[in-house]
């Protein structure tokens, strides 16, 4: 079966201008009005975002005492286990944080549950098992509202 995209109309003024000014593709220009992204300035921050440009992640409540904790862990060798889910951005959210806490000296390992035996999310037999192989600390990444 041949799928073909249906692509929101934009305003072809919107367009060609992002087009010419970002030196864009028309196709790309196209979309990005499309998601409601016809100014330069908003078109130019999400093609090319700037770190200086994120939320503080200090203001998500209890963030503070989520990395003091991390920290802890860190310092007393304690072993830490971080638990994503199976699909792109869980594993992605998993890798991310793995190789950073591993290139700062922390013990820790993952675990991604099996998306046929287990589903999405956090269960408690995998919980019991982790732990039972040592977790200290559990971190969760892309497990709902983890």
């Amino acid at each position: 079966m041949k799928r073909e995209w249906e692509i929101r109309p934009a305003d072809p003024q919107a367009v060609s201008r992002l087009s010419r000014e970002l030196s864009l593709p028309e196709m790309l220009a196209r979309l990005l009005v499309a998601r409601g992204l016809s100014d330069l300035e908003q078109a130019r921050a999400f093609l090319l975002p700037r770190l200086a440009d994120l939320a503080d992640p200090s203001a998500m409540k209890g963030m503070d005492a989520a990395v003091e904790r991390l920290l802890q862990a860190g310092r007393q060798g304690e072993r830490i286990t971080i638990w994503g889910d199976y699909d792109v951005d869980g594993v992605t959210s998993v890798s991310l944080l793995l190789l950073f806490l591993r290139r700062l000296g922390f013990t820790v390992d993952y675990y991604i549950p099996s998306r046929l035996e287990e589903g999405y999310g956090l269960n408690s037999d995998a919980v019991q098992q982790v732990i039972r192989q040592g977790t200290q600390l559990l971190v969760t990444v892309d497990c709902g509202i983890s």
